[in-house]
């Protein structure tokens, strides 16, 4: 079966178009040297526009043209395409089929080897935290990586984790933070940069929580000096205002009857005005 090419044969295609270009060329340059040089003004907009029309057409029959050509040597080429896609479609359907059942095959194989996979896992006797999708490699299901390989991955994984848990639990502080991660992700350099990291929060939280909790009791002492002040304060006052009450003497009221000249009944009257002495007339 051997795809042969009856018309034209090798070396009989158009190898060039050959037309007047130099000719064209040539003069088509010396006519448009003729309009670089042109300055039209508003009384001859006329004849540029006439001009520019002239250019266009000349421009579009040289497009046409060009056009016309490429649609000529591509119409055989275009069927002769078609042809050979069509003898393509052929041959891609009993490829899909065959690819179809050999993906079937290839995946039955590596589900069987994935299950073997899991019970090799199983039987390794890793950490209780660690699962096989955790420590899982695609390129594990390729043919060319045997299983007695997996194995042996498999163990050298699980005694890096050994040693990095060790790692961990020597930490001389934010061990158990760090190792929380570790159960989540098995990196060592995450796992301590997050356990550091939630560390400094505890650390600013426990800060913080002492600072305001000596803020609260400075506040408090300030509350409690202030009342025993205002108290104080008061029991001053009541004591004031108790000494003062026993320093006010006793008013006493007593009637007599005096005698004497005028002049010393108005001695005696202007002595009693001037000690604040109340006195009045004995009905």
């Amino acid at each position: 079966m051997e795809l042969k090419i009856l018309s034209p044969q090798e070396g009989g295609f158009v190898k060039e178009i050959r037309w007047n270009n130099e000719e064209l060329k040539a003069e088509i340059a010396e006519k448009m040297q003729e309009y670089k040089s042109l300055a039209f003004t508003e009384e001859t907009i006329k004849e540029a526009k006439a001009d520019r029309a002239k250019l266009n057409k000349l421009r579009t029959a040289f497009e046409d043209e060009r056009k016309k050509i490429k649609k000529q040597c591509m119409e055989p080429y275009e069927k002769f395409e078609q042809q050979v896609k069509e003898l393509i479609a052929l041959i891609d359907e009993p490829i899909r089929l065959i690819d179809n059942q050999i993906k079937e095959v290839e995946q039955k194989k590596k589900e069987e080897k994935r299950q073997r996979i899991e019970s090799m896992f199983d039987g390794i006797g890793f950490q209780t935290f660690v699962t096989l999708g955790k420590i899982w490699d695609d390129k594990w299901l390729n043919a060319s990586v045997p299983l007695g390989k997996i194995e042996e991955q498999m163990k050298s994984r699980m005694y890096q984790i050994g040693t990095e848990i060790l790692t961990i639990k020597n930490l001389p502080e934010f061990s158990f933070e760090a190792m929380e991660v570790y159960k989540k992700t098995l990196n060592l350099t995450e796992a301590i940069q997050e356990g550091q990291r939630l560390a400094d929060i505890a650390k600013r939280k426990a800060e913080y929580e002492k600072r305001k909790a000596e803020e609260e009791a400075r506040k408090l002492e300030e509350s409690e000096r202030t009342a025993r002040k205002e108290k104080e304060t008061s029991e001053v006052k009541e004591v004031d205002a108790e000494h003062k009450e026993s320093l006010v003497p006793e008013i006493m009221s007593i009637d007599f009857r005096v005698w004497g000249t005028r002049k010393q009944i108005m001695s005696l009257r202007q002595y009693l005005i001037e000690n604040n002495i109340k006195f009045g007339k004995v009905e």
